[in-house]
C-alpha cells in the first residue's frame, strides 16, 4: 500500500535535491504591440510538473495564482488578446493515471491523475444535501474547479456514513455520482478534476475577462507550441522546496504527489515524462544500493494499486541507505510521528513509543503496513518494515500485533 511512497520520495530527494523547485510560467506568445496593448497571439501557461500548484497544503506559498498572473499581464500592458488562453505542449505524456489503478478510483480525490499542469491537488468539492432516509440526495453547488463538468447524480440519502463514489475518466467532461451520503446532512464529496490543465486555462480566461482584458478566442483543451525565442515570459511561479512537498506526500499520504515525483524523475533523468521511465530510474537506484529490485512489481509509486509487490527486506535496505545518506534528516523528518502527526496519529499511542517512532503507513483492502524508524531504550535507531496481506480480521488487530513486535525490539535493544 502507501509504503510505496517511500520509493519515489527518497529517489527524488537524492536525484533532484531537497531544494529543487518546480516551475510554472506564463507567456505572451506572438507579436505584442505594447503601445496599443494588443497581443496578436495567445496567452500560454507552460507547465513544469508542479504537483502542488495552488494546493491547500501550501496556501501561504502560492496565494491567488491566477490573480497574480493577471496582475502581471496588466503590468505588461496587455489589453486585448487576439488569440486565446491556452496551455503549452506537455512535457509529459498524456497518460495521467498509472495502469495499475482501478477504474473505480479514478474519480475519487485520492485517484487524481498527474499532469504537467496541476491545480488544487487536482481535486474539487461537490457540496451535497442529504435529505430524509431513502430520498435522493441533492447537489447544492460545485467548487470552481469542477463547474465545467456535467454531473449525473444517483446519490441516495441513507445512514450516517459517506458511501458516495464519483466516476469519471481523464479528460472527460462528464462524471457520475453513485452510492449514498448521510441522511439529513450537509456533505462535501471530493472528486478528481478530469482535465486540470483545461480547468486552469478556463479559470485564467475568466479572471482576465473580469479584469477588463478582451480575449477574442475561447479556451480549449488544445495544446499549443510555445516558441520561447519569439515569446515573452510574463510571470513565473515556483513551487515550495521539494523537501516540503515530500513531507506532505509522506505525512498526508498524497497519491498524486507521489506519482508526480515518479513521472518527473523519468522526465529529468531519462528525458521521458512517463511513469515507466520514472519506475526505471527508481529501480536503477535500488539496484545501485543493493536492494535487488528485479522481482519487485511496481505498478505505481503511491500504493493505490493492490497488485504491487515489494519485499520488507528491500524496504528496510532502502531505509538504512537513506538513514546514512546526505538527505537523511530531510527524509526522516518527512515521516509522521506515532500518535502525533499525519497518518500515524492513531498508531503507536502507548506512552512507551512517545517520541520514538516515525513511519510511513500503508492501508488498502486486506493490506496493512508500516515502514520507518524507531529508537530503542538503549538509544539505537532501528529501521523496520512490517507487511500484512490477505488478512480477514479487523485491521486494528493486525496493527496491534505490529506494535507489539516493535515494542519487543524497542525494549530489548
Amino acid at each position: 500500500a502507501s509504503v510505496m511512497k517511500l520509493y519515489p520520495t527518497s529517489a527524488a530527494l537524492l536525484f533532484l535535491g531537497p531544494e529543487y523547485r518546480f516551475e510554472t510560467s506564463l507567456w505572451m506568445s506572438g507579436n505584442f504591440n505594447p503601445r496599443r496593448g494588443v497581443l496578436d497571439g495567445d496567452v500560454v501557461i507552460c507547465g513544469g510538473g508542479d504537483p502542488a500548484l495552488g494546493s491547500e497544503y501550501f496556501p501561504d506559498h502560492y496565494g491567488d495564482v491566477t490573480g497574480i498572473w493577471v496582475k502581471a499581464l496588466r503590468e505588461a500592458g496587455i489589453k486585448r488578446v487576439r488569440g486565446r488562453v491556452a496551455a503549452a505542449e506537455s512535457i509529459y505524456d498524456f497518460d495521467p493515471a498509472p495502469s495499475g489503478w482501478a477504474w473505480g478510483d479514478l474519480g475519487q480525490y485520492y485517484g487524481a491523475g498527474v499532469y504537467d499542469i496541476n491545480i488544487n491537488d487536482n481535486t474539487y468539492n461537490i457540496y451535497i444535501s442529504g435529505k430524509a432516509e431513502g430520498e435522493p440526495a441533492l447537489i447544492d453547488s460545485v467548487q470552481d474547479w469542477g463547474r465545467d463538468i456535467t454531473l449525473t447524480n444517483y446519490l441516495v440519502s441513507s445512514g450516517r456514513t459517506d458511501r458516495g463514489d464519483v466516476y469519471n475518466a481523464p479528460y472527460s467532461e462528464m462524471a457520475w455520482i453513485t452510492g449514498s451520503v448521510p441522511a439529513d446532512s450537509a456533505f462535501a464529496l471530493r472528486a478528481s478534476i478530469s482535465d486540470p490543465p483545461l480547468a486552469l486555462v478556463k479559470k485564467l480566461d475568466g479572471v482576465m475577462r473580469s479584469s477588463g482584458i478582451r480575449i477574442d478566442g475561447l479556451p480549449s483543451s488544445f495544446r499549443v507550441p510555445l516558441d520561447r525565442s519569439a515569446g515573452q515570459e510574463v510571470a513565473k511561479t515556483l513551487s515550495p522546496a521539494l523537501a516540503e512537498i515530500v513531507r506532505v506526500t509522506n505525512h498526508e499520504s498524497v497519491n498524486m504527489y507521489a506519482e508526480a515525483l515518479r513521472k518527473h524523475l523519468g522526465y529529468k533523468m531519462l528525458g521521458q515524462g512517463t511513469f515507466s521511465a520514472g519506475s526505471a530510474v527508481i529501480k536503477q537506484f535500488l539496484d545501485s544500493i543493493g536492494c535487488e529490485p528485479y522481482e519487485a512489481v511496481m505498478l505505481d509509486g503511491s500504493g493505490l494499486s493492490s497488485n504491487n509487490n515489494i519485499s520488507a527486506l528491500m524496504t528496510v535496505r532502502l531505509l538504512v541507505y537513506m538513514n546514512n545518506s546526505s538527505c537523511a534528516g530531510t527524509f526522516i523528518s518527512s515521516l509522521p510521528e506515532g500518535a502525533v502527526s499525519g497518518t500515524m496519529k492513531n498508531y503507536f499511542r502507548d506512552q512507551l513509543f512517545k517520541g520514538r517512532v516515525v513511519a510511513k503507513t500503508g492501508t488498502i483492502t486486506s493490506a496493512k503496513s508500516f515502514a520507518g524508524y524507531f529508537t530503542t531504550m538503549g538509544g539505537r535507531r532501528i529501521a523496520f518494515t512490517t507487511f500484512a496481506n490477505g488478512f480477514n480480521v479487523p485491521s486494528r488487530t493486525i496493527t496491534d500485533y505490529m506494535e507489539c513486535l516493535v515494542k519487543e525490539v524497542l525494549l530489548k535493544y
